[in-house]
């Protein structure tokens, strides 16, 4: 199947985000019934997005860091607890249960859910707002579907979802609410108290916080859903050189630091810790 194609096998569960109409496969393009048409470009992604909307920090480069970070393993033992998760949440549902990755970025979850949940023929769809991301995402051959949307708006049907992630990168519950089936479960990553903590300490002088909570955030999330699994993943490992500048470029928690005043050479390792929550709809 070619990367136009594979938007075939997921059309009934997408809905046009100008109208909420649903959306037929039409003719290399995925078209609603008030003629609202998104074209699927030969890379492998839809953009269904009316205009672009940048993002402070969230540029090529910016993504081009993450991914060497992702692909020299650090974030490896939370992909792992994410998958775990995944897994057990759509074990019962049967072939083609629905994943949406909400904030996909370059693609690193989805890619690795491809990788390892494939043979359980899993339907996974994951967006992002930063076209660029999801352009590089789109080169991988994995039969995931790309698309460039707003989390304000995810064009997918109401109750449609049977697991969504929602890993490190901001969330919108009442879409959540909508898509996810009555009982789909999100799963949920948030930075864990000792998380990037070397990072932290390196620029405490130019941080409003240098310690991180995550319990307003978790309170606010537990308010709408129903908590069935918590838990924390957590290693530190060696960190120099070009891998060093780019954890440095791709960590949002320097976006505002002047880096150049930052005395780099008291990290030598980092932390990379998340706190994995599995939650279903309230």
């Amino acid at each position: 199947m070619n990367k136009i194609d594979k938007f075939y096998d997921v059309k009934n569960l997408l809905q046009c985000p100008v109208c909420g109409k649903k959306i037929r496969f039409h003719a290399g393009g995925l078209v609603c019934k008030k003629e609202h048409r998104f074209d699927i470009s030969s890379k492998g992604y839809v953009n269904f997005l009316q205009a672009s909307k940048p993002m402070k920090g969230y540029d090529r480069e910016f993504f081009n860091c993450r991914r060497r970070i992702f692909e020299a393993g650090y974030y490896d033992h939370i992909v792992d607890g994410v998958i775990e998760t995944v897994r057990g949440s759509i074990k019962d549902r049967g072939a083609g249960a629905a994943v949406v990755d909400a904030g996909c970025g370059e693609g690193f979850y989805s890619l690795a859910l491809s990788r390892r949940l494939g043979g359980e023929n899993v339907q996974l769809l994951a967006f992002d707002i930063a076209a660029d991301a999801v352009k590089t995402a789109a080169k991988s051959d994995a039969p995931v579907k790309w698309m460039v949307a707003d989390i304000t708006n995810i064009p997918v049907k109401d109750g449609m979802a049977d697991c969504i992630l929602d890993v490190f990168t901001p969330a919108n519950y009442g879409e959540f609410q909508r898509i996810l089936a009555d009982d789909g479960l999100v799963v949920k990553v948030i930075p864990g108290a000792g998380h990037m903590r070397q990072l932290r300490e390196a620029a405490s002088k130019q941080l409003r916080h240098k310690d991180y909570s995550n319990e307003e955030v978790l309170d606010y999330f537990l308010e709408r859903f129903e908590l069935v699994k918590r838990f924390t993943v957590s290693k530190t490992l060696p960190v120099s050189g070009a891998l060093l500048e780019d954890l440095i470029r791709m960590t949002p928690l320097l976006f505002d630091v002047e880096k150049g005043s930052l005395d780099l050479s008291v990290v030598t390792e980092i932390t990379v810790e998340g706190e994995i929550v599995a939650a279903r709809k309230g």
